[in-house]
């Protein structure tokens, strides 16, 4: 008799464990989204600071100074020293126009020189005169100061000297005419002198100062092409036009005219700067500290008028009211600006957020609000914010970080 084979019975599987799996695992990382989004997100603590900063930049300095320049310059004769302040109505040079000849002032020389002799001779027969002793005094004790200026053994003003020389022999001269004025041979060398001087004037032109101002004879070709009025528009491509020193453009009649001197505002000039430090954001009219290796001590308060970014480069303009003589002499320079201490709330800059373009941070409260803020400083680590509404932002406030 046969067995039947035992027929086993399969026992059905169940799914129920790995529905507990799923649901734990879900369960952990809802836990460990919950906690990433609350004690785990990355926030800041906000707390009042301050700031302060310093930005390399390369400069070009702009003064207040009117050209004069002279056509065919054949010689010049300069009246002001180099630097100093003259008031309106003074002479500073005179040019002698093509055609001028040195022989002229050797024929004035002469004629000069005859008056002397001539003068020597009356006053040989006549008898001591205490007012031309008086005179002469005068113009030795001028004399006595140059020589002694000249030798470094007194100080003094050169120009101011000249001018009281001249006076001193002009009294001396005038004096003298009167003294003898029947004289025949005296009056006909006084007449041929003017008639010589009229000559020689007729081929000079006098430069006289419309303003007051410091006089200099140096100039780099760059006096009219920045003015103060081109200052506050100068882009970064003409800053460094100027700093790569490319001539600027000039007509052909401006080519035939040579510089005789310029006359600058004794106070006040420009300065505009070009960098590209990132961490720059220089607010319209504070005020900066500027100093440069080649101003050695000399550190100025520049107010910032304004700035603009064009691409990598920062271009800020700013306005010095100071003596200009420091940067007389000074067109480009490689500078340090210090930026004033800024007051505010303190945040890291990963702090930072960007919404709809407008700048500000995320409150870490509600599920994150957008608290848009002015940035007042920042470097790279730190920034000093100000929220738009006021009270928005307080101290102790927790914002998120990116």
């Amino acid at each position: 008799m046969k067995r039947k084979p035992i027929r086993r019975i399969k026992k059905r599987r169940s799914n129920a464990g790995a529905w507990l799996l799923l649901l734990a695992c879900a369960i952990v990382g809802g836990g460990v989204w919950l906690l990433s989004q609350t004690v785990l997100r990355p926030t800041a603590t906000l707390a009042y600071g301050e700031m302060s900063s310093t930005h390399p930049a390369e400069a070009v300095i702009i003064r207040a100074e009117h050209m004069f320049d002279a056509e065919n310059t054949a010689n010049l004769t300069y009246f002001a020293d180099e630097g100093v302040l003259v008031e309106r109505g003074t002479q500073i040079a005179q040019v002698y126009a093509p055609g001028y000849s040195q022989t002229e002032i050797t024929k004035l020389n002469k004629t000069q020189g005859d008056i002397k002799k001539q003068l020597l001779s009356l006053l040989s027969e006549s008898y001591a005169d205490s007012q031309l002793q008086r005179l002469d005094a005068a113009i030795e004790s001028v004399t006595r100061q140059i020589r002694a200026v000249v030798q470094m053994r007194a100080a003094g003003n050169m120009l101011n000297l000249k001018r009281q020389l001249e006076r001193a022999m002009s009294d001396k001269q005038n004096y003298l005419r009167q003294k003898y004025p029947n004289d025949s041979r005296l009056e006909k060398l006084y007449s041929d002198e003017k008639a010589q001087r009229k000559r020689i004037e007729s081929w000079t032109v006098p430069y006289i100062a419309d303003r007051q101002g410091i006089v200099s004879y140096y100039t780099d070709g760059y006096e009219k092409a920045l003015t103060t009025d081109s200052a506050p528009n100068m882009t970064a491509a003409d800053i460094r036009s100027v700093l790569a020193r490319t001539p600027p453009e000039i007509t052909a009649a401006e080519r035939a005219l040579s510089p005789v001197c310029r006359l600058v505002e004794p106070r006040g000039f420009y300065i505009t700067l070009i960098s590209q430090d990132k961490n720059w954001h220089p607010a319209d009219g504070s005020v900066c500290k500027v100093s440069a290796a080649v101003l050695g001590d000399t550190v100025f308060d520049a107010t910032v008028l304004s700035s603009a970014r064009s691409g990598g480069d920062l271009v800020v303009r700013m306005y010095v009211d100071a003596d200009v003589r420091p940067v007389l002499d000074i067109r480009q320079a490689t500078v340090a600006v210090g930026e004033p201490p800024v007051y505010g709330i303190r945040i890291p800059v990963n702090a930072l957020y960007t919404q709809d373009g407008q700048m500000g941070v995320v409150a870490d409260v509600n599920g994150g609000v957008f608290v848009p803020s002015a940035v007042l400083a920042r470097d790279t680590q730190w920034a000093i914010i100000r929220p738009d509404q006021e009270g928005a932002l307080y101290e102790g406030m927790r914002v998120r970080r990116f």
